[in-house]
């Protein structure tokens, strides 16, 4: 009888409690909940607060250290958790890297927050895994209970500020707002949406606008940059600050990407065409501009998906410029640096984007197998009154000569700024002082006077 007994205590534990931690599980959780629920709706004062924690990064070690490390350092969160909570709260594991503690009869809701930060210090302190001294950071929503809520509002509401603590950059804890929950439907409702148009791009209202890039010095057209627009067909038009961050927080980028690369060596191609059907002259075309996204260029399989695009539309490969943000390259740069020599073997031209914030180092800089430093906005737009910006400004100019680089200057929008840096020695400058982004059929009308006078001879 005493054995049975024994079993039946141990089967209970393990139906309500985590294996790995010995923390309650999810549905000892929900239990405890409901229980806290039903009593503070007898008793207004029986304060209620969620919090769900998220660990920072946690795949990292994972993918490192392995799954053995990954248990010990779950195993180490939960002690340490536990330590900083009263004996009243309820701490669960509800799988993963994601815990929950519910704490009962606040006196204040500022007590919740003081527990929170003692968390988040107590994690933070130092720890030492598989011979590596670490720490950890964390997410944290906090979810106050009010009376209307039920067990999956709460649970739900301090999952949105886990989510928006995350979001505003980890490490950090978020108390939840019904503001928060419109929010995050919004973004929810736009991951689906961009799924579908990466699935059919022109059927969805993703098409590509062109920016020219011009010689500041003669005002000839050098180059178009092929930028993705978004006519959405019931929300109008989002703007890509909205959507390209959602499309790489998916991972969409990568076929969107492809997309845009393969129809803008399309257009490239048509012009080319259409002008030798005009009499003029095909190469007076200028070569087109693609930014490159992080995630495609950490594809095993991106350089030859680029050869095939031009393979398939033609495009000559030297009047293609592959655009790469700094920061993007010097997140891996041996790899970085593979991945560009591969696709300069083919031929491309290869641009390094809003140069200046990615604290690229000049050894590097000289690896690098690059054709063009285009000078971020955020110093152009001071350019014209001195100080800090025009001497930025000056220096990536002439780096740029030093290394044999042609320099081109983002976000131009007056005539001074023009001024200051051709006198500087910049070579092309983008903006709207020269022309807005246009969609194709106006950029063509555009180019057709910028090179009418390149006429075929007869």
């Amino acid at each position: 009888m005493t054995e049975r007994k024994e079993l039946e205590a141990r089967l209970l534990h393990g139906a309500f409690h985590d294996a790995l931690t010995g923390l309650a599980n999810r549905a000892l959780f929900r239990d405890r909940l409901e229980h806290a629920l039903q009593v503070a709706g007898r008793d207004p004062d029986h304060r209620i607060a969620v919090l769900f924690l998220d660990l920072d990064d946690f795949k990292g070690v994972n993918d490192s250290l392995g799954h053995d490390a990954g248990d010990q350092l779950l195993r180490t969160v939960s002690e340490r958790i536990m330590a900083e909570v009263r004996a009243s709260d309820t701490v669960a594991r509800f799988g993963g890297d994601e815990f929950a503690v519910l704490l009962e009869r606040l006196p204040t809701e500022s007590e919740a927050l003081t527990i929170v930060n003692r968390i988040k210090v107590a994690l933070r302190r130092p720890l030492m895994l598989e011979g590596r001294l670490m720490s950890v950071a964390t997410s944290v929503g906090v979810a106050y209970a009010t009376p209307a809520d039920d067990v999956d509002t709460l649970l739900r509401n301090a999952d949105v500020a886990m989510y928006e603590a995350k979001e505003a950059g980890k490490a950090r804890h978020a108390v939840f707002e019904p503001s928060m929950y419109a929010a995050i439907v919004q973004r929810l409702q736009l991951e689906a949406d961009i799924r579908m148009a990466a699935g059919a791009p022109e059927r969805s209202g993703l098409f590509l606008a062109y920016q020219p890039i011009v010689d500041l010095r003669t005002g000839a057209v050098r180059g178009l940059e092929a930028l993705l627009r978004w006519d959405h067909p019931t929300r109008g038009t989002v703007t890509p600050s909205v959507f390209v961050p959602v499309a790489e927080h998916t991972g969409v980028i990568v076929p969107l990407g492809r997309w845009v690369l393969e129809q803008a060596c399309t257009q490239l191609m048509a012009w080319r065409t259409q002008w030798w059907r005009e009499r003029r002259q095909p190469d007076s075309v200028p070569s087109v501009s693609v930014n490159i996204s992080g995630r495609q260029l950490a594809e095993e399989d991106f350089v030859d998906e680029v050869a095939a695009i031009l393979q398939r539309t033609g495009a000559p490969a030297g009047s293609i410029t592959l655009e790469i943000t700094e920061s993007v390259i010097m997140r891996n740069t041996e790899s970085s640096l593979r991945t560009l020599s591969a696709l300069k073997a083919l031929g491309l031209r290869l641009a390094i984007d809003d140069f200046g914030t990615g604290y690229s180092s000049l050894s590097y800089l000289q690896k690098f197998p690059v054709d063009v430093l285009k000078i971020d906005r955020a110093f152009v737009e001071g350019v014209a009154q001195g100080g800090s910006d025009a001497a930025l400004a000056r220096t990536i100019v002439t780096l740029g000569t030093t290394l044999g680089l042609r320099t081109v200057a983002e976000g131009v929008e007056t005539s001074s700024q023009q001024e200051a840096l051709e006198a500087m020695g910049c070579v092309d400058g983008q903006g709207y002082l020269f022309s807005p982004a246009r969609p194709v059929d106006e950029i063509t009308a555009w180019l057709r006077v910028q090179t009418g006078s390149l006429a075929i001879a007869v």
